[in-house]
């Protein structure tokens, strides 16, 4: 039996208002006809264009109102439910109209703003000769009524407003992001959202029946939060009640399925720091939900930072299915497949129109980093690399003051991240998230195979399968479920291993890969590079993630980084007598970085010695200038001699960490970082 929810205390004052509404009185048949012109400036407040019109016209004609019986309208119903739960009462009506009154309205998209200028209109006009209250409706882009951008619309707006102390009510539609400075002038705005529960059965209950039993049949407010406008449209299209709630059911249920299949943050662990502001976030929106802290004391934006199938879109995922929240995504590649420009930033607004109509809700921006940098040397569409990056800092700035929309981006390189877009106030923090660890592998596999495999058998392909993506890892158990299914038999490890590409361990591999990360790990922390957080090894390769950076500022700087990225290769030729093919095997492997900055530091930072000519492109004279080349190659070299000097004199500790990482696979460190271990009784010298 569910529980029946309080009622709401501006619901009384919502049915006596819908009452009167609906009992305003029709006009006689002989009464003049209020042109569409003279209507829509009416609502719009330009009342000086036609007010000589409005003067000859009866008072009933001042009395816009819905067409039909609200009960037979009933987004035009919700739309005055949210106006009710605005302006809870008569006084709170009445103070609109009040000499200098400047009233905000956010209104969600999908059309309520119409709905809801129309109803202000009426409920202003009761009582008085004509509407003493100014209404200005600003349309996001995209609605038929917008004209041009709806930012353009602002200054006009604004001026209408400081010339006079008549009453204003500024209705503004999710998807427009005013300036700072114009919402510092502005007063809070109220929100007529979003279109949860109790707006929802208010409206139902205008046919009869009672809005608190009628809250209790209908989806959760989160399930609400999520629909669309389109959806919400299509389910109330039905008159009878019982089709409605229904279809609100039916697709609320289809949303759901669609997200089924994501994980909570009980499914994942061994994420370090970005497991924990996770889980912080999640701890903070439900506090904030209870009022024991205030929307201004959270952390409201991520941005996790990975290589591709780290995790990334999971976390966001869990965040959103652990806090109970509606989760939105939008991502670059989905804006600009909407169109040219002006159809790629109107899908833009519509993401952020649809998180903020929803908030409390999550909106996730897959990878950011294609917006890119306004100040790149690339002057390829620099233009219109400008206007999507200006577009998205005033978006992201519009949901920072929408409480309870908490903003996740997900990005691969943050360096080609526009500095603006970084900054704290609309990233409140940068989180790194490595691959998944042994731990969140095996939890992953645990969740996905549902007790086909033994603990055990989880176990042994969580250590072999480090190196893995969560994708990877959710795709290859689809995969593995086909194969037995094809093959006739009942899901085995073996399935799941083929599917994952496991090839049997070979130790020698598993060691070279452990000395060449722990080669890595000692230089960096010898010199002071960055702090240790996490060093994991497998078939698939092995990686060391550093927390706390050091900058690459001097000369001496970058010759440190230089060591510190082929000290891998120097631990494997101190140790087995030669490196191999994984230090420059790929575009972001050791040796391409360090040519990188050998490059650089010769013809781009003017810290060469040589001269201090800049060059944009550093690769292109690689190519065509020899003397470059054997410049280039000469630094490379001198750091990789460096490297071995360095490790020779922490051999023992090489030794050990990487005995450690075949044994392990995967080792954390706290904020201490990597440190030298005690002597060792049993060592022979070193070499």
């Amino acid at each position: 039996m569910p529980v029946t929810s309080a009622m709401p205390p501006w619901l009384p004052h919502y049915l006596s208002v819908a009452a009167c509404l609906d009992a305003a009185p029709s006009p006689p048949p002989d009464a003049p006809e209020m042109s569409e012109a003279v209507f829509g400036a009416l609502i719009e407040g330009r009342l000086d264009e036609v007010e000589d019109q409005i003067e000859e016209l009866p008072e009933w004609e001042q009395r816009p109102r819905p067409a039909a019986s609200l009960a037979d309208d009933l987004l035009c119903a919700i739309a005055l439910a949210g106006l009710c739960r605005a302006l809870p009462n008569a006084e709170a009506i009445a103070a609109l109209a009040a000499v200098g009154a400047v009233t905000v309205l956010d209104c969600p998209p999908g059309g309520m703003i119409d709905d809801a200028a129309s109803l202000l209109a009426a409920l202003l006009a009761r009582g008085s000769g004509r509407p003493p209250v100014r209404i200005i409706a600003l349309r996001a882009a995209g609605d038929a009524r917008a004209a041009g951008r709806p930012e353009d619309a602002l200054a006009p707006a604004m001026a209408a407003i400081s010339a006079t102390t008549a009453p204003h009510v500024l209705l503004v539609e999710a998807g427009i992001a005013l300036p700072g400075e114009i919402a510092a002038i502005l007063p809070p705005p109220l929100r007529l959202g979003p279109v949860d529960g109790w707006l929802v059965a208010a409206a139902l209950s205008l046919r009869g029946g009672d809005a608190a039993g009628l809250r209790d049949r209908l989806p959760g407010d989160a399930a609400l939060r999520a629909l669309t406008p389109d959806q919400l449209r299509f389910a109330l299209r039905h008159r009878i009640r019982e089709r409605q709630i229904t279809e609100l059911h039916r697709i609320a249920r289809s949303n759901q399925s669609n997200r089924s299949s994501g994980p909570t943050l009980d499914d994942i662990a061994d994420h370090g720091a970005a497991g924990a502001a996770a889980r912080r976030l999640t701890a903070d929106l439900a506090a904030w939900q209870a009022g024991r802290i205030e929307w201004s004391d959270m952390t409201r934006s991520l941005l996790f930072v990975g290589p591709p199938g780290s995790g990334k879109t999971w976390l966001a995922r869990a965040i959103a299915a652990s806090a109970g929240l509606p989760l939105i995504e939008g991502s670059l590649a989905a804006w600009q497949a909407a169109g040219h420009l002006g159809d790629m930033l109107r899908a833009m607004r519509a993401s952020f129109a649809q998180a903020q109509a929803a908030a409390p809700a999550v909106l996730f921006l897959d990878e950011i980093d294609g917006a890119g940098d306004r100040g790149s040397d690339d002057s390829h569409a620099r233009t219109y690399r400008r206007q999507v990056i200006n577009a998205l800092l005033e978006l992201l700035d519009s949901a920072g003051r929408t409480p309870g929309l908490v903003v996740l981006a997900a990005c691969n390189d943050v360096e080609a991240l526009d500095p603006a877009i970084r900054r704290p106030g609309r990233i409140d923090r940068i989180v790194a998230v490595p691959p998944p660890g042994p731990a969140a592998i095996a939890r992953i596999l645990t969740r996905r195979l549902d007790g086909a495999l033994s603990a055990k058998a989880i176990d042994s392909l969580a250590r072999r399968a480090i190196g893995q993506s969560a994708a990877a890892l959710d795709g290859a158990v689809r995969e593995a479920r086909s194969q037995a299914r094809d093959a006739g038999h009942a899901l085995t490890g073996g399935d799941v291993a083929r599917a994952l590409g496991l090839a049997r361990e070979e130790p020698a591999i598993i060691r070279r890969f452990a000395l060449h990360e722990a080669g890595h790990a000692i230089a960096a922390t010898r010199l002071a590079r960055g702090r240790v957080q996490e060093i994991r090894v497998g078939m698939a390769g092995g990686h060391v993630a550093l927390g706390h950076r050091a900058p690459l500022l001097t000369r001496r700087d970058l010759t440190d980084q230089l060591t510190c990225l082929l000290a891998g290769r120097a631990a494997e030729e101190l140790v087995l007598g030669s490196g191999c093919i994984g230090a420059g095997q790929g575009a972001d492997s050791d040796l391409a970085r360090a040519t990188e900055i050998a490059l650089r530091l010769e013809l781009t930072y003017g810290l060469s010695g040589h001269s201090l000519v800049r060059f944009a492109d550093p690769a292109r004279m690689l190519m065509t200038d020899p003397a470059v080349r054997t410049r280039a190659d000469r630094r490379l070299r001198t750091a990789l001699r460096r490297a071995r000097q360095l490790l020779a004199a922490e051999y023992h500790w090489l030794r050990h960490l990487a005995d450690r990482l075949c044994a392990e696979r995967v080792v954390t460190y706290g904020a201490e970082g990597l440190e030298r271990p005690g002597p060792d009784p049993e060592a022979c010298h070193e070499p």
